[in-house]
């Protein structure tokens, strides 16, 4: 009798299917990193106001311009600053960035991904 050897390995279709979802993810990747970057210099500069004394005592618009210069030092210019909210509860104040980044992936299709940050200053009205 005949020993016949068992295959082993991949086949070429079960190769292509592999490498076409290690692709498929890489892409997803790279197209979604640009905004998680942006992102993360905009909380970067909303945790940096937090740690601001004065910060409770700060309009609006004041605090729209400290953000405008921590994201301007981080190349971060295209950022909408009307996205920043500040709201006043009781004794404290919380300020809210709340925005969505749509980004382009192929033909008429786009990913959408929201964003919400805020923190809660104590002090001052």
């Amino acid at each position: 009798m005949q020993n016949l050897k068992r295959q082993s390995g991949m086949t070429m279709w079960g190769m292509l299917f592999v490498l076409g979802t290690l692709a498929f993810a890489l892409f997803l990747f790279f197209k979604l990193l640009p905004p998680y970057l942006t992102d993360f210099k905009i909380n970067s500069a909303l945790e940096s106001l937090g740690r601001q004394p004065d910060v409770a005592t700060m309009s609006l618009g004041d605090i729209r311009e400290s953000i405008r210069k921590h994201l301007e030092i981080d190349s971060a210019d295209s950022f909408d600053l009307s996205n920043i909210t500040l709201e006043a509860r009781g004794n404290s104040k919380i300020v809210r960035i709340a925005y969505e980044a749509t980004v382009p992936m192929a033909f008429n299709i786009s990913a959408l991904i929201s964003f919400d940050h805020h923190i809660e200053v104590r002090g001052g009205q």
